[in-house]
């Protein structure tokens, strides 16, 4: 089991209700794969480096987790087919 971190981008226009669900639903991915001691921290709204969807801002999320790294393909090919999560990127 490895330490990892990933930083994720919400799509700023998901209301605060919807939000705390895609932050379940990602908790969710990262448990169905076998991660333990997730968790998450919100960093709030922050303007982007770069347009993204001609969106100028986003919503972060930094969740920090235990898992087996063969696992990860799994996590990665769930969040992409998430509509609301803009970006993300997980690391060592």
């Amino acid at each position: 089991m490895r330490n990892y971190e990933i930083m994720y981008i919400i799509n700023p226009t998901v209301m605060e209700d919807a939000r705390t669900e895609v932050m379940t639903k990602v908790e969710n991915i990262l448990t169905t794969a076998g991660a333990t001691n997730v968790k998450a921290e919100k960093w709030g709204e922050r303007k982007l480096a770069y347009p993204i969807e001609k969106k100028q801002s986003g919503y972060y999320i930094l969740t920090t987790f235990e898992m087996d790294g063969t696992k990860l393909a799994d996590v990665e090919r769930k969040l992409n087919i998430t509509e609301s999560v803009m970006r993300y990127i997980i690391v060592k």
